[in-house]
């Protein structure tokens, strides 16, 4: 133990910690002679304290929260289990609590919201369960709030619309329900807003498109309902959209061909309706457009094939109807083409042939007709084509037999 650390009270914790966790067997492998390689002093007193990645066993011990001068405690990636001492919320000095990939359990203390000079807060890949604390709001300095992972229940509070320093809001992957509260839209530090794999419900508060800096929000695989918000359109920073497997329904706005910075717009798996707005085309930067999996309808807008850094263009299983675009074979970069499963007509654009570095082509189960163009020939990187109930005529390509047989 280090002998700088003269202060009579975290000497006594640091050896009632020491011997907690020496009473588990499972721990004997750590170095007990010099256990304390991730701590730091000042003025002989303990700021922070690391035991990170040591395999570490059996509970957090509660004398932790005796080391009051305590500007960091970092127990990740550990094997701890059973729950989180309310006593860590006497760590009023602590600007950083990271528990994460251990296996605790019950519910987060709302003793936790005591910790007002908390800039980072990471629980996520545990156990833990119960509601999040509404005292949580309470933590003016955060910025990044990570409980992913886990099995919390009940509702997100409003309360977290007070952080407004938070940049990071990570949710996703727990059993949170009930709506998404319009005060996150108070917000506007947020860059990442992430509450997926949930069972949220009710609309997409247009209140969110206030979140002028935020370069990913992602809320799949909810119950979301109603339409996406128009406000959404004036995300000017946006990378990421990502909505799928909920129930929206309505249009497409018309307006989210603003985010001339989305990198990735992914919609599949909704109730949308309606046409694909041209305004898409002006999003030069996509290179993952995922509508697929919905009720929209009409043609396919030629401006999407400005769209030239495309990957992946999927617009399958929904009521497209007329001809696809020729447009569609300057998008020179796309892997995957996906347009099976609609009303499409007419025949195959010979300019298809352009998309030399295409590995999979779907277009199977539409109403198109006449030759299979021979330029179809030229994609010789096709890992897969689907053609199947269409009403084409005439002979097979070369190069085209072995994908179809």
């Amino acid at each position: 133990m280090k002998d700088d650390l003269d202060l009579a009270s975290d000497h006594a914790a640091l050896v009632a910690i020491r011997d907690h966790f020496m009473s588990n067997p499972a721990n004997a492998g750590l170095d007990w002679d010099n256990p304390w390689i991730g701590t730091e002093i000042s003025n002989g007193r303990l700021t922070k304290f690391d035991l990170s990645g040591n395999d570490l066993s059996g509970s957090i011990p509660s004398e932790i929260g005796n080391l009051t001068n305590l500007n960091e405690l970092v127990l990740s990636y550990n094997e701890l289990s059973g729950p989180i001492p309310a006593e860590l919320g006497n760590l009023t000095n602590l600007n950083a609590l990271i528990l994460e990939n251990n296996r605790l359990s019950g519910p987060i203390p709302a003793e936790l919201g005591n910790l007002t000079n908390l800039n980072t807060l990471i629980l996520d890949r545990n156990r833990l369960s119960g509601p999040i604390p509404a005292e949580l709001g309470q933590l003016s300095n955060l910025n990044e709030l990570v409980l992913s992972h886990n099995e919390l229940s009940d509702s997100i509070p409003a309360e977290l619309g007070n952080l407004t320093d938070l940049v990071f809001l990570v949710l996703g992957h727990n059993w949170l329900s009930g709506p998404i509260p319009a005060e996150l839209g108070r917000l506007t530090d947020l860059h990442t807003v992430r509450l997926e794999n949930n069972r949220l419900s009710g609309p997409i508060p247009a209140e969110l498109g206030q979140l002028s800096n935020i370069s990913n929000l992602i809320l799949h695989d909810n119950q979301l309902s109603g339409p996406i918000p128009a406000e959404l359109g004036q995300l000017g920073n946006i990378s990421n959209l990502i909505l799928h497997d909920n129930q929206l329904s309505g249009p497409i706005p018309a307006e989210l061909g603003n985010l001339t910075n989305l990198a990735f717009l992914w919609l599949s798996c909704n109730w949308l309706s309606g046409p694909i707005p041209a305004e898409l085309g002006r999003l030069t930067d996509l290179t993952f457009l995922w509508l697929s999996g919905n009720r929209l309808s009409g043609h396919i807008p030629a401006e999407l094939g400005r769209l030239t850094g495309l990957d992946d263009l999927s617009l399958n299983t929904n009521r497209l109807s007329g001809p696809i675009p020729v447009e569609l074979g300057n998008l020179t970069n796309l892997n995957k083409l996906s347009l099976h499963t609609n009303r499409l007509s007419g025949p195959i654009p010979a300019e298809l042939g352009n998309l030399t570095n295409l590995n999979e082509l779907s277009i199977e189960d539409n109403q198109l007709s006449g030759p299979i163009p021979v330029e179809l020939g030229n994609l010789t990187n096709l890992n897969e084509l689907s053609i199947e109930d269409n009403r084409f005529l005439g002979p097979i390509p070369d190069g085209l037999s072995d994908l179809l047989a």
